[in-house]
């Protein structure tokens, strides 16, 4: 019952939004709009919206040589990205917004269907050299809404102390869990986030199953894969790993890194954000490889993709659309990665941290999360079930429970198609 009613919240909370804040124009308003969108007048100033002080520090410098090229100056304004899409909902219809704002790609489908994401169109050379799944990732019903600065994804961290070389196939991450595993010197072969679900995920889903079925670039969410023969079968495996003692039910994953960093892990599946603290700490018995096999195919852990998108309230999206080629350019996001130690969303921009290097090679063969906002009804319920199988719960039950809950959640928020 609380599901419900949390869905019912949040159904009301997204008309509220969608109708105190999406686009309320008259159609002279319109014509207005489109004609003023290929203006080539300059601005004086752009606007955006940059997630941190570490970003701030490093477009300052990029948007400076913008400002020297075009005379076009650049106000960074730091907002955190999980709060941006609020914030515009609110600033933008009131004049005050930016010009370019930076979401998860996650947040796609809402941002175009409440009216603030504008609608890009890119020629054939302006998208070359950009991570095609990242593009369709910010990708919304055909329309590109916003183009990729950051991708991430998971790998497979290893302490060369344990093991000599990468393991090649899951049943060998097993295999060196069982030896290496001791709760005594609370010492474990292999670590992972298994009670969430962005982390469970390449280890619950084969490669053929999924979230949502897909037809052709668009989700059906009325047909969910969650509860399948093979997911189920996999949630009995993570089972056996917590009876076998291989995964710690009590442990976080702010635990799970402490554990690591102390050279108490053989194996670790996470994303690159604390790469160099490991590299400081770990020095040469640190290894990165990308996911091991699974019934003789790769598997595919989670794409996130961060982009920058236009606002559809921008009064310069001429100038906005030439600063936003201009700071996910090759050469910026060459810089960026540099500087950052992350990936980016170009597949000609590579890393000279061969460490780094490894989750470039990940996210080639990584899965995007759906970007539609039913995504956001599936986060819960999943780990949910992640928490209840690790527990001692009939995987299956759990398993159908969560889709039962998502489904029922999906025909709230659409009650046309009951």
């Amino acid at each position: 019952m609380n599901k419900i009613i949390k869905a019912i919240a949040f159904l009301i909370i997204t008309v509220v939004l969608l109708s105190a804040c999406g686009p309320n124009r008259t159609q002279k308003d319109i014509d207005q709009a489109l004609k003023s969108d290929e203006s080539k007048t300059k601005p004086d100033q752009l606007t955006m919206w940059v997630d941190g002080d570490k970003q701030i520090a490093f477009y300052k410098k990029i948007t400076a040589a913008y400002t020297k090229k075009t005379g076009i100056k650049v106000k960074l304004v730091n907002v955190g990205q999980n709060d941006q899409l609020e914030n515009i909902s609110l600033d933008a219809p009131a004049g005050k917004g930016p010009d370019l704002f930076f979401l998860a790609h996650d947040n796609t489908g809402s941002a175009y269907l409440q009216g603030l994401a504008a609608e890009l169109k890119f020629s054939d050379k302006e998208l070359q050299g950009f991570n095609k799944d990242a593009l369709r990732a910010l990708n919304y019903d055909n329309k590109q809404l916003a183009l990729p600065s950051i991708v991430e994804t998971t790998a497979l961290f290893y302490n060369k102390k344990y093991l000599k070389e990468a393991p090649q196939t899951l049943k060998e991450v097993e295999a060196n869990a069982e030896k290496y595993t001791n709760h005594e010197k609370k010492q474990y072969g292999f670590l992972f986030d298994a009670k969430n679900f962005y982390f469970n995920y390449p280890f619950l889903f084969n490669n053929d199953d999924y979230i949502f079925k897909k037809n052709g670039d668009k989700y059906d969410v009325n047909k969910l894969g969650l509860n399948s023969k093979d997911v189920v079968k996999n949630g009995e495996r993570l089972q056996q790993w917590y009876k076998k003692g291989y995964l710690p039910k009590a442990a976080t994953h702010d635990v799970m890194i402490g554990l690591f960093k102390d050279g108490k892990v053989g194996q670790f599946v996470t994303g690159p954000w604390n790469l160099n603290e490991y590299q400081e700490v770990l020095g040469k018995d640190l290894g990165v490889t990308t996911l091991p096999t699974d019934h003789g195919e790769k598997m595919k852990p989670f794409l996130g993709v961060r982009g920058w998108y236009l606002s559809e309230y921008s009064k310069s999206k001429y100038w906005a659309k030439d600063l936003m080629l201009y700071i996910t350019s090759k050469d910026t996001l060459q810089k960026y990665t540099n500087e950052m130690s992350e990936i980016t969303g170009r597949t000609d921009v590579k890393s000279s941290n061969p460490n780094l290097k490894v989750f470039e090679e990940q996210a080639k063969n990584a899965e995007p999360m759906p970007n539609i906002p039913e995504m956001q009804q599936v986060w819960e319920p999943m780990g949910n079930a992640s928490i209840f199988i690790s527990n001692g719960k009939n995987p299956k039950e759990s398993l159908d429970e969560a889709t039962e809950d998502i489904r029922q959640n999906i025909e709230i928020l659409h009650p046309e198609d009951k």
